[in-house]
């Protein structure tokens, strides 16, 4: 319940805050499986793309980490 109100406040946060502005830049990179989609749109939007594929990349490089770390102390 906590998790969807975070949710629609982000939101709603956004879509009051470009109601006011003519530039509007969105990006960002969704991952199925091995094969992400990248997608940007806006003045700073591929620059936006690029920041999610580093963030994801890490992310994902941060759970192989700790999944052998984790493996590791379980042969112990």
């Amino acid at each position: 319940m906590v998790g969807m109100l975070v949710i629609l406040a982000g939101f709603g946060l956004i879509v009051g805050g470009s109601l006011g502005q003519g530039n509007v830049s969105t990006g960002g990179v969704i991952f199925i499986g091995p094969f992400p989609i990248v997608f940007g749109s806006g003045p700073a939007g591929w620059d936006l793309a690029l920041l999610s594929v580093v963030i994801g990349g890490a992310m994902v490089a941060l759970l192989l980490l700790w999944g052998w770390r984790f493996s590791k102390t379980k042969e112990d």
